[in-house]
C-alpha cells in the first residue's frame, strides 16, 4: 500500500469508529447505573431500618448519597454526560464510605460494605480516575483506623488488618483487570480503525476510494449537514487515458493516476473530499460550495492539469488533460441524482472536445 501524503490525511481524519467506543460507554453506563440502582435500594433499606441505631452523621451521609445519585441519574437522562455523572456519583459514594468507616455503622460492620468500591470505581471511571479514588479511600481508611483518635469508632486489631489486606487485594486485582481490559480495548480499536481506513483507501494512489464516499462520507454529511450542505460534486475523467496506456505502458498509466491524485491533493483545499471512483475517473466534493463557485474552481484546476508534464521512463515529457462535470447537492438524498447529472455534464465535456468543464453555469 502506498505511503499516505500529509494532504491525504484530511480525508482519513473523517473516518471514525464510534461504534467501538460507544460499546465501551455502554459498558461503563451499565456498570454505573447497576451500582446506582443497588445503592438506592440498599441505602434506603438501611436508613429506614436503622435510623435509630446509626449516628446522625452516618444517617445524613446516606440520605445525601441517595439524593445526589438520583439527581445525577436525572442529569444524565437530560444531558447524556456519563463521565460527569460517574465522577459525581463515585465521589459521593467515596464520602459515604469514609463516613461509614468513621462511624462503624451498625455493630461496627461498616468495613464490609467498602469492598465493592474499587470494583465499581474502576468499571465506571476507568483506570486513572478509578485508581485515584480507590487509593484515596484506602489512605483515608488507613488514617481513620490507625491514626489519632478524633472521635471515630474503635475497631479490633485483627479486624483492621484483615480489612486493609482484603481491600488492598480487591483494589490491586480490580486495577489489573481494568488496565488490561483497557489496553485490549484500545488495541482492538486501533486494529478496527486501521482496517476501516484500508477498506476506504485506493490501493494504487493512496487516496480515498468510491466506498469511502458511499459508505462513510454520505452518512457523515447526513449526520452533520450544517458542516457540508450544500456541496458540489465534480466528476473528473482523464482524457485519452487508454491511449496513454497503449502508447507508454500500464506502468506509466499508474504513474499518471498517482500524479493526478497528488494534483488533486495540492490544488483543492483539505476540506474537500477527493476520491478515485474507478479507472481514470475521480470525484471531488466541495463542502459549502454552490455549483456556480465550483465551476470556476474546477476550471482553474483543469487549466493547472493541462500545464503539468509527466516524465516517462525515457524522460519524455507527456502532457495530460481532464474533462469535468459539475453538479450541486442540496440534500443528501439527492446525491445519486446529482452524481448522475455530473456524469451527464462530463459526457457533454467529452463531446465538446475534452479538456472542458461543463455545468449549468458554463
Amino acid at each position: 500500500m502506498p505511503k499516505k501524503s500529509a494532504a491525504s490525511q484530511s480525508w482519513l481524519s473523517l473516518i471514525n469508529i464510534d461504534k467501538v467506543y460507544s460499546s465501551d460507554k455502554q459498558r461503563q453506563a451499565f456498570s454505573l447505573f447497576t451500582m446506582i440502582a443497588i445503592a438506592i435500594i440498599v441505602i434506603t433499606m438501611l436508613v429506614v431500618s436503622n435510623y435509630d441505631v446509626y449516628s446522625p452523621i452516618l444517617t445524613m451521609s446516606l440520605i445525601a448519597v441517595n439524593i445526589t445519585i438520583i439527581m445525577g441519574t436525572v442529569y444524565f437522562i437530560k444531558t447524556a454526560k456519563l463521565e460527569v455523572v460517574a465522577l459525581i456519583s463515585m465521589g459521593i459514594v467515596f464520602i459515604m464510605c469514609v463516613a461509614l468507616t468513621y462511624t462503624g455503622g451498625k455493630e461496627n460492620t461498616a468495613l464490609y460494605w467498602l469492598m465493592f468500591y474499587p470494583v465499581v470505581c474502576f468499571a465506571s471511571l476507568g483506570v486513572s480516575r478509578g485508581a485515584l479514588l480507590g487509593a484515596s479511600l484506602l489512605v483515608c481508611c488507613t488514617f481513620i483506623l490507625y491514626g489519632p483518635d478524633f472521635g471515630q469508632v474503635e475497631y479490633g486489631g485483627v479486624e483492621k488488618s484483615r480489612f486493609l489486606a482484603s481491600f488492598t487485594l480487591v483494589f490491586i486485582f480490580s486495577f489489573i483487570g481494568e488496565y488490561f481490559r483497557y489496553k485490549s480495548h484500545m488495541a482492538i480499536a486501533d486494529i478496527t480503525l486501521s482496517q476501516t481506513q484500508d477498506a476506504y483507501t485506493d490501493q494504487l494512489t493512496g487516496g480515498a476510494n468510491r466506498r469511502f464516499i458511499t459508505a462513510h462520507f454520505l452518512k457523515l454529511a447526513a449526520k452533520t449537514p450544517e458542516n457540508y450542505l450544500p456541496f458540489s460534486v465534480l466528476l473528473l475523467d482523464l482524457d485519452y487515458f487508454k491511449r496513454l496506456n497503449d502508447t507508454y505502458g500500464h506502468d506509466f498509466g499508474d504513474t499518471v493516476l498517482i500524479e493526478f491524485t497528488k494534483l488533486l491533493d495540492s490544488q483543492f483545499p483539505m476540506s474537500c473530499v477527493k476520491a478515485r471512483y474507478g479507472g481514470e475517473e475521480f470525484v471531488v466534493i466541495l463542502p459549502k460550495e454552490t455549483a456556480q463557485a465550483a465551476t470556476k474552481i474546477a476550471d482553474d484546476f483543469r487549466q493547472c492539469v493541462a500545464k503539468q508534464a509527466i516524465l516517462t521512463n525515457d524522460n519524455k515529457r507527456v502532457f495530460i488533460t481532464c474533462s469535468i462535470g459539475v453538479a450541486q447537492v442540496n440534500n443528501i438524498d439527492d446525491y445519486s441524482q446529482a452524481l448522475k447529472q455530473a456524469d451527464e455534464n462530463l459526457y457533454k465535456a467529452k463531446e465538446l472536445g475534452r479538456n472542458k468543464v461543463v455545468s449549468k453555469y458554463s
